[in-house]
């Protein structure tokens, strides 16, 4: 059975920072990034009130303030502790 992936992901080790939709923020650690999405794992685990589906932020640096470059994404799994979102734009806003 071949990579139902649509884009090839590139392993990385750098901090990141997760937002929820109601501006929570979480520090967590990129494992992984493609065109299409990203896999992190949460410094403190996910948070309870982050579902699949929902719309959250992800901010590629781990100085939001410094680094204007944020993600719109969709959660499209997750566990106690990491988290892969879907990128809802092509583009960084």
């Amino acid at each position: 059975m071949g990579s139902q992936r649509q884009y090839i992901r590139v392993k990385c080790d750098s901090e990141c920072i997760l937002m929820e939709i109601d501006g929570n923020t979480f520090e967590a650690l990129l494992e992984d990034i493609s065109l299409g999405g990203a896999f992190i794992k949460v410094n403190d685990g996910v948070p309870e009130s982050l579902q699949v589906g929902d719309v959250c932020s992800l901010t590629l640096c781990y100085n939001s303030d410094s680094c204007p470059a944020k993600h719109s994404c969709r959660v499209v799994r997750h566990d106690s502790v990491s988290i892969g979102v879907r990128f809802l734009t092509n583009r960084f806003q």
